[in-house]
């Protein structure tokens, strides 16, 4: 979950579980957790690596790791089209396409297509 844009700063990005990322009333206890640092934006961004934060609990962008990251400099992140086409919206005709494929391929009622059978060639004299 990608933290909004603000002028000037990169966007953090937290772990699913925290619902959002921002600094929210209750981001620093999600699900009984001590989540100060993935799901409350601006502690995520403090603990970016090479901002002063030590470098064993340092955040990495997300480039290089899961959340909670830092995206990249100069990178906004825009929610995709909900127009656009997705894997979810297929899913049930891609199940039986499978199985009419993998049912032809393990059938022996017929051979499967190929290149037409050639005749011998002819023996020269």
């Amino acid at each position: 979950i990608v933290s909004l844009k603000e002028a000037e700063k990169p966007q953090a990005c937290c772990p699913s579980y925290c619902g959002e990322c921002s600094d929210y009333p209750t981001c620093r206890s999600v699900r009984g957790q001590n989540s100060t640092f993935a799901c409350c934006a601006s502690q995520v961004m403090a603990m970016e690596c090479g901002k002063g934060a030590p470098a064993n609990v340092c955040l990495k962008k997300c480039t290089e790791a899961l959340p909670p990251c830092i995206m990249p400099d100069g990178e906004i992140f825009t929610t995709p089209d909900p127009k656009m086409r997705t894997a979810g919206e297929d899913c049930n005709k891609a199940v039986s396409d499978w199985r009419t494929k993998a049912a032809a391929a393990t059938s022996t009622s017929s051979s499967p297509p190929g290149p037409p059978t050639l005749p011998p060639p002819t023996p020269v004299p």
